[in-house]
C-alpha cells in the first residue's frame, strides 16, 4: 500500500480558490504473492483487503502559499489458511494525520509553461499501532498506525499543453522516518513518483479523463539495526481515472492495475484497487 496517497499532492497552489475539501474511499485488495519478480503460491494461503476513508483539507494562507492537513480512518483484514485451519485478522481505527505546508516557486507564463511548487511535512503517529487480537499483537501492516514520526519532502511541477488542451504533471513524495516505535521497529524510507497526463478537451466537457503512472520504491525495515525479512521493494502501477466537474463539486474515479513489482522477498502484494473522491472548492 502507498503510504502517501492524497490527493492534495496532485496538485499545486490555486489562490482562486482559498478553501479546498476532499472525501475520499480507497479498496485494495490484495490476493497475489511475489516472491521478486516472480508470482507464487502464498505459503501461509494469506489473502487480505484494505479500506481507506481521508478526509483533506487544504487552505491557502497566503500569496504562494497553502497548508495541507489528512485525517485517515482505515480498517484491515488479512486471512491465513493453512490445511483445515483458518485464521481472520482484523484491526480498524483512526490512521497517521499529515500536515504538508506547500510554496509555489515558480508560476507558468509565456517564457515557460511550467510551474513549479514544493513542499515539507510531517506524519504524526495518531493512529494506534499495538492493537491486539485472540490475545496477540497485530502484526505491524495491519495495525491503523505506525507509532513512529516521519518527515515528507514533496515536489510538484506541472505544464499545460497544446494550445490548453491537455496537460502534464509529475510529482515526487519522499517519505523518511525520524524514530522508531516501542519496540525499536522503523520502517524503510519510501520514494514516490507520480506522472500524470490530463485532457481537457473530452467529446462530454464535464467528464474529464487522466492517466497516471505511479512508481514506488521503499527501503527494508529495521528491526533494531537489523533489516527485517520481506519488506521493501519496486511498485509500478497504472492509475486510469474519470472526474465529473460540477462546480463547486468534482468527482472522481480512479483504478489501480498493477503493471509490475519486484519484492524483496515473498510478500503478499495489492491485485487491484479503487478510490472515490469528492472535491469541493469555495471561491471568492
Amino acid at each position: 500500500m502507498p503510504t502517501i496517497s492524497l490527493a492534495g499532492t496532485e496538485r499545486g497552489i490555486d489562490e482562486t480558490t482559498p478553501v479546498a475539501v476532499t472525501l475520499s474511499y480507497s479498496f485494495t485488495d490484495f490476493s497475489q504473492t511475489l516472491n521478486g519478480t516472480t508470482r507464487i503460491p502464498d505459503p501461509l494461503g494469506r489473502e487480505a483487503s484494505s479500506h481507506v476513508w481521508r478526509l483533506e483539507g487544504e487552505l491557502v494562507l497566503g500569496r504562494g502559499w497553502s497548508l495541507l492537513l489528512s485525517l485517515p480512518v482505515t480498517s484491515k483484514a488479512r486471512r491465513m489458511q493453512l490445511d483445515t485451519l483458518t485464521a481472520t485478522y482484523r484491526a480498524t481505527g483512526i490512521g497517521d494525520a499529515i500536515a504538508l505546508l506547500k510554496r509555489r516557486l515558480l508560476t507558468g507564463g509565456t517564457l515557460s509553461p511550467w510551474s513549479i511548487t514544493a513542499g515539507l511535512g510531517v506524519k504524526a503517529p495518531t493512529g494506534a499501532s499495538d492493537r491486539e487480537e485472540y490475545g496477540v499483537r497485530l502484526p505491524r501492516d495491519l495495525q491503523p498506525g505506525t507509532g513512529t514520526w516521519e518527515v515528507l519532502a514533496w515536489g510538484f511541477t506541472t505544464a499545460v499543453l497544446l494550445d490548453g488542451l491537455s496537460s502534464v504533471a509529475l510529482s515526487a513524495t519522499v517519505r523518511l522516518p525520524l524514530t522508531a516505535d516501542e519496540l525499536d521497529y522503523r520502517n524503510g524510507t519510501e520514494v514516490q513518483l507520480l506522472l500524470i497526463g490530463s485532457w481537457f478537451d473530452p467529446p462530454l466537457p464535464e467528464l474529464l479523463p487522466a492517466l497516471a503512472l505511479r512508481l514506488r520504491m521503499t527501503g527494508r525495515d529495521r528491526l533494531g539495526t537489523t533489516p527485517f525479512p520481506a519488506t521493501g521493494g519496486t511498485w509500478l502501477d497504472a492509475l486510469p481515472s474519470l472526474m465529473l466537474q460540477l462546480t463547486p463539486f468534482a468527482l472522481r474515479l480512479q483504478g489501480v492495475v498493477p503493471v509490475w513489482y519486484r519484492t524483496q522477498g515473498i510478500q503478499l502484494v495489492p491485485s487491484w484497487g479503487i478510490t472515490a473522491e469528492l472535491h469541493w472548492s469555495l471561491s471568492p
